[in-house]
């Protein structure tokens, strides 16, 4: 699941930031409490006589005392987490966890620099389900995703919305088991992008418009119509047949998701579409609000 350098990469990674204090790996907790989330230390040996486990003998030489190598842990071999690829996988995902992680932190920085060092195993952390409106995060494989998954990540950064983020998770998490949440997700991604362009840009709109009538207006207010081009010269020609056929994009995701999404219920016989068109789905969806996005940003200090 994981190669070796990987492992050692993101290693590294996180002791280089302890070394500098710039991110600690038990956030809000202290070792000890990190370390009982993932451990039994009660039952791991000691290294100390004068304790009877590993609870004792790390609380007297980190807490108590603060007198072994900041990152111990990543090395000791009871613990094994260099070694054991599940050890591994869940001692990562702990360190975003919401209980632990320290909002206040650069972690977003190291969510993304280990998510650079996993893409090499076709693996990605990506928020799979909330607790109290916050994300937990799960090593998932991105196996054939390689094209949408650079989609997202540029969304990702484009977008501040957290919720936006979350769908463009989850679509990615469910391409392949789940193709009709994954199609009922592009669609939901496309109205998230045209609803905060409108509401960043203070439009008024009814917050029950249909698809295609919210994305004409915000086709319309980013000057994207067909009828905006000037048709006068060659480019503007051009222009206005691709706006034109990509308004009609939004309107046929939209009945894609009626039917084969997850959006509505299904009778018995319901057969979802295989994961190939939900692939295609996702990557319409980010690559149509990717450059949506991109020309707002371009033109908002015209607005």
């Amino acid at each position: 699941m994981f190669s070796e350098l990987t492992k050692r990469d993101i290693l590294d990674l996180l002791s280089e930031a302890l070394t500098l204090d710039a991110f600690s790996y038990f956030g809000r907790l202290d070792e000890v409490s990190f370390l009982s989330r993932i451990f039994d230390l009660e039952e791991l040996p000691t290294n100390d006589s004068r304790y009877p486990d590993m609870y004792g003998d790390i609380r007297q030489h980190t807490i108590l005392n603060d007198d072994w190598d900041k990152d111990w842990a990543f090395y000791d071999p009871r613990l094994n987490i260099k070694r054991d690829n599940k050890i591994f996988k869940k001692f990562i995902e702990e360190i975003f966890h919401p209980v632990v992680l320290d909002q206040k932190s650069e972690w977003k920085n190291y969510l993304e620099s280990i998510n650079n060092i996993l893409k090499f195993d076709s693996i990605r952390l990506i928020a799979t389900e909330q607790v109290s409106g916050r994300p937990i995060y799960k090593m998932v494989s991105m196996n054939n995703l390689r094209l949408v998954n650079e989609y997202s990540t540029q969304l990702k950064n484009k977008f501040s919305s957290e919720y936006i983020d979350s769908q463009v998770n989850l679509m990615l998490e469910n391409i392949e088991s789940n193709p009709n949440v994954a199609i009922g997700k592009s669609k939901e991604l496309l109205e998230s992008c045209a609803k905060t362009i409108l509401d960043e840009l203070n439009v008024s709109y009814d917050k029950k418009l249909e698809m295609m009538p919210l994305m004409k207006l915000v086709l319309k207010e980013l000057k994207l119509s067909a009828s905006d081009q000037n048709k006068e010269i060659e480019a503007g020609k051009i222009a206005s047949k691709i706006l034109g056929s990509l308004a009609s994009v939004t309107q046929n995701m939209a009945e894609l998701r009626n039917s084969f999404g997850d959006g509505h219920g299904k009778s018995k016989t319901f057969v979802s579409l295989p994961p190939r068109y939900a692939r295609l789905a996702v990557g319409s969806a980010t690559t149509f609000v990717y450059f949506v996005w991109e020309t707002y940003q371009d033109r908002k200090e015209t607005f």
